[in-house]
């Protein structure tokens, strides 16, 4: 079984839609809306829904708690505004099958195009399968022994899906699936596309340095 585990706090917007699309995807699954907090209706919907689950503050605290809590032997962590294939189970199941512990898919921009975009999403998927660095926003998904046995997401306040990435690809074969998901575009519309670009290169950039996730998360919050 596969737990789909949906980080959120204050997705009033999207949540309810993203449980049921989810909820109709085929394959045995469980669904787990984990909280951190929301002061808005989010964690009434998901209540509503039958999928709440209530964490602490905090995005990796907020997957690792699902993950501990999670009955499935496979994690498959998906942003609440995220545009799933239909058969993302199917295609998750059969890359751990032929021995992945994990990986991710292939991203795109759902809510807008141009070839500058396209070209943002195309990079983001090279990266991934050449590098194996690994973003939320492409969908991770893990064998849940070994993601316990890796202790996890580190619970840092940014950059916990790269870090997390990074360990995996030393503990087996992380996949970039040629199925895809949709993620928005709305930073790089609202920030303009090279602007926006340019500032998250730099963050990344800075975090190689070692520049404290804490730091990086002020600067973070800009962009978004």
């Amino acid at each position: 079984m596969i737990s789909i585990i949906v980080p959120v706090y204050n997705e009033e917007r999207t949540i309810r839609d993203t449980i049921r699309h989810l909820r109709a995807l085929p394959g045995e699954k469980e669904i787990l809306v984990a909280d951190g907090g929301s002061t808005d209706s989010t964690r009434a919907i998901a209540e509503e829904e039958g999928v709440l689950l209530r964490t602490a503050k905090g995005r990796a605290r907020q997957m690792n708690a699902a993950a501990r809590y999670a009955k499935g032997d496979i994690l498959w962590f998906v942003h609440s505004d995220s545009v799933v294939d239909p058969n993302s189970l199917t295609a998750i199941n059969r890359a751990v099958d032929a021995g992945c512990i994990g990986g991710c898919f292939s991203v795109y921009f759902h809510d807008a195009k141009g070839f500058n975009l396209w070209w943002i999403a195309r990079l983001s998927n090279r990266r991934a399968r050449y590098l194996q660095l690994m973003f939320g926003d492409q969908g991770l998904f893990m064998r849940r022994d070994r993601f316990l046995q890796m202790n996890g997401f580190k619970e840092i306040p940014i950059m916990e899906d790269w870090d997390l990435s990074v360990r995996a690809h030393k503990e087996g074969v992380m996949s970039l699936l040629p199925e895809r998901i949709g993620t928005s575009a709305r930073r790089f519309q609202e920030g303009g596309v090279l602007r926006t670009l340019l500032r998250m290169h730099l963050l990344k950039l800075r975090y190689l340095l070692g520049v404290s996730p804490e730091r990086l998360a002020q600067a973070y919050k800009e962009i978004r």
